[in-house]
């Protein structure tokens, strides 16, 4: 069916919406689906194959900083040959490869740990031979079925046999055999010693570690050598497939240039999907504790399969690049390097015009005609108060890189179960959608300095809290105030950036500060993370790490006040002039008077003074910076 345009549209439950939105809502519902439902728990897994916290830290950390180390070159290479929409299907086919890749590496596994406690009161465990496994994952007990039918009966007979065995009854977890007090949360794996297996000798069978919560006893050199292949995979899968959240996200603002604000609420589909998905792998996966394919198969041990993450993952990115195909790209969209400055243009709305004039002609004036847009955001954004909030925003991404690949890690230790690990990400997204419609409220009353204070104090609490908890189902408040503490830190510092860089410099500023947040600080909160808490644990990392918060929150707090820099008073929604001769405000009051609707919706041409403050039209400047930055 067809609206009053002419435009394409879809009726779903009596609500009417244009066929290219609704597809992009679909795309994102279906693309973080297949996130959701492998990549929060990708450090858990890493785990189960034997490596250490600092392993896994590096395999998750190395993702985003590989994604905006590339970012340059695959804008480059986007705006010349200008071919968006096969770009966006060679990234997704590569994340649908390597995915599948990643799934396949695993150490081989030659030993379990039997418990022998009647006849040998000196020896309680010993290491006893694993059973053979078919290789390849769900793929070769796929093939095993239906190629290989004499040795996959052979191998299920194998099987029986090796269950009708008194031994086999007694493979255990050393996780679940020593005294929980013995044990520090986060450390990871259990290194075999003479102490621990009574058969135990180092030049017999060379290094041996064993992974908390599972019966598999892996050589370490077998584990190094997965390790540094799957590095070497995850660089590659993230380097190919880098481009295509921000090709979508171009996608998406050429299908509602006609109304910007609608690209927010697409957007939100993103949340639902990642906390839908992690939801029912979590369920999932309680489900998953027996294996049909286990050299040392045991019920007395929380092991999961994981290859139902996989599996999932792969289905919904195999959607996503379905409707991939369906995306319309047309020769003005943005490219992939332009993205990021153009998505806060959607919510100019929500800012006070007479704020934004003011904070972008302060710095403005400083600009010169001739001179590189990045040498022009570079000393745009070089005064100390700038620097201390990108350095409170790297600490938070930090927080935020620590928390996704650590959490669940820590939480299982306690005694979590996937579904909790499911329900933690449902609560945290929902946080996360319902702080999206109030966080300019919250800018608008404190502005933005005293905002950022704010989400680090809850940092401190937050992360203080993490590490004295015993039981796990206590993280579920927490996990309120991680939703709303990223989600506004997100808003606060794209908002804050999107007004004191000068407008023909905002796509660089606003570069930097996603290099800033989600690669230095997510990348750098995992690998950091994961190297100390190889060697103190979880729980002392979290105390170290609110630490930090509490020693930046309180270290900018008192840099601000030695420089006599309070930021803006608001309240009647006007600020002091005073307040002014020391930087440009610090908070956007909410007016709902700016159009930014009508000024998408008229027929101006590019202003030649670009990025200049009109006072009689106070939209066209948002109006300019969209179609410039989209030519």
């Amino acid at each position: 069916m067809e609206n009053h345009v002419g435009e394409r549209t879809v009726n779903i439950f009596g609500k009417v919406f244009p066929r290219d939105a609704f597809i992009c809502r679909l795309f994102y519902l279906t693309f973080f689906a297949s996130f959701g439902s492998l990549f929060p728990l990708l450090a858990v897994y890493f785990k189960q194959l034997g490596m250490t916290a600092a392993q896994a830290g590096f395999l998750i950390g190395a993702r985003p900083i590989v994604e905006f180390l590339s970012g340059p070159f695959w804008s480059q290479f986007a705006s010349r040959f200008r071919k968006q929409k096969l770009l966006l299907l060679f990234s997704l086919g590569s994340l649908i490869v390597f995915t599948l890749a990643i799934g396949l590496v695993q150490p081989v596994t030659p030993y379990c740990i039997v418990y022998v406690p009647e006849g040998k009161p000196s020896c309680r465990t010993m290491l006893a031979p694993a059973g053979k496994i078919i290789r390849g994952g769900a793929l070769g007990m796929l093939k095993a079925a239906v190629v290989g039918g004499n040795e996959a009966g052979n191998s299920g007979k194998q099987r029986q046999k090796r269950q009708q065995s008194p031994l086999v009854e007694k493979f255990i977890d050393l996780s679940s055999y020593e005294s929980k007090d013995d044990i520090t949360a986060g450390i990871a794996p259990e290194y075999i010693t003479k102490e621990l297996v009574c058969n135990y000798n180092e030049e017999t069978y060379g290094i041996l570690v064993s992974p908390p919560h599972s019966t598999r006893v892996y050589r370490q050199p077998a584990v190094e050598q997965s390790f540094m292949l799957l590095l070497i995979l995850v660089c590659l899968g993230e380097f190919f497939s880098s481009p295509a959240l921000a090709l979508a996200d171009a996608a998406t603002l050429n299908s509602v240039k006609d109304t910007p604000q609608e690209f927010g609420k697409i957007r939100l589909m993103a949340s639902v999907g990642w906390g839908l998905a992690m939801f029912v792998m979590g369920v999932g996966l309680d489900y998953s504790d027996t294996f049909r394919n286990h050299p040392c198969p045991a019920e007395n041990t929380t092991e999961k399969n994981y290859t139902l993450c996989f599996v999932m993952s792969v289905i919904f990115m195999c959607t996503a690049m379905a409707l991939a195909t369906k995306l319309k790209f047309d020769d003005d969209v943005a490219q992939p390097g332009d993205v990021h400055g153009l998505v806060m243009d959607t919510r100019e709305a929500e800012v006070s015009h007479v704020v934004a004039e003011k904070a972008r002609a302060r710095h403005m004036q400083s600009e010169g005609g001739g001179e590189n847009t990045l040498w022009i955001a570079m000393k745009s954004l070089a005064s100390v108060h700038l620097l201390l909030f990108f350095i409170s925003v790297v600490v938070m991404g930090g927080g935020a890189g620590l928390v996704f690949s650590f959490l669940y890690w820590h939480l299982q230790d306690l005694g979590g179960s996937p579904v909790l690990f499911g329900i933690l990400s449902v609560v945290n997204h929902v946080s996360e959608i319902i702080t999206y419609f109030y966080t300019f409220r919250l800018i608008n009353k404190y502005g933005h300095v005293r905002v950022m204070y704010l989400c680090l104090a809850v940092n401190v609490f937050r992360f203080l809290a993490l590490s004295v908890i015993t039981n796990p189902w206590m993280v579920l408040p927490l996990q309120v105030l991680q939703g709303c503490c990223l989600a506004t830190v997100w808003t606060c510092a794209s908002s804050y950036i999107s007004l004191v860089a000068p407008p023909n410099a905002k796509q660089h500023a606003q570069y930097a500060l996603q290099v800033g947040y989600h690669g230095l600080g997510k990348g750098i909160g995992s690998i950091v993370g994961g190297s100390v808490i190889s060697v103190i644990g979880s729980r002392s990392t979290f105390v170290l790490y609110a630490l930090i918060c509490l020693v930046t929150c309180a270290g900018s707090f008192g840099l601000n006040k030695l420089f006599k820099y309070e930021g803006i008073k608001y309240g009647t929604g006007n600020f002091e002039e005073e307040d002014m001769d020391f930087m440009a405000p610090q908070g956007v009051p909410m007016a709902r008077d700016g159009k930014l609707t009508d000024a998408f919706n008229s027929n101006t041409v590019v202003n030649s003074n670009y990025g200049a403050i009109s006072q009689e039209d106070p939209t066209q400047d948002a109006y300019d910076r969209y179609v410039s930055t989209t030519r």
